[in-house]
């Protein structure tokens, strides 16, 4: 099984919490019971964003809510961006970093994980 990198919890202490392995070419992140990290908060979109692989094997981060944006290291995200390894994404006050596998780096996740559960932040 391919992984194009992973998305780790950031606690609220600074922690680092759960994992989530990217293993397919979206993720993606909202309320709805469909979404592969799902955050069920009454203000986060029912589908607020979401990362796509794209031929490059690159992570481009999209935001999809027009109402609370999606912050990349702290600022709102405007249109689709490559991500960087350890780059944080935040959605509305919970934030996630991002990281390429060790062996890959982009050339100029969907996702489940392995047992194919949804991925719940509270």
């Amino acid at each position: 099984m391919t992984r194009y990198g992973k998305i780790i919890v950031i606690r609220r202490d600074g922690t680092d919490g759960l994992v989530y392995p990217l293993t397919s070419t979206s993720c993606l992140f909202g309320r709805k019971t469909e979404c592969d990290i799902r955050m069920r908060l009454p203000w986060v979109s029912n589908e607020h964003c979401k990362i796509e692989i794209n031929e490059n094997k690159e992570a481009v981060l999209i935001n999809l809510s027009t109402v609370n944006p999606t912050q990349l290291n702290g600022v709102c995200l405007e249109q689709p961006v490559p991500l960087k390894h350890r780059d944080v994404l935040t959605i509305i006050d919970r934030s996630f970093r991002f990281e390429y596998p060790l062996q890959s780096t982009p050339k100029n996740s969907h996702s489940r994980s392995p047992e194919g559960e949804t991925l719940q932040v509270i």
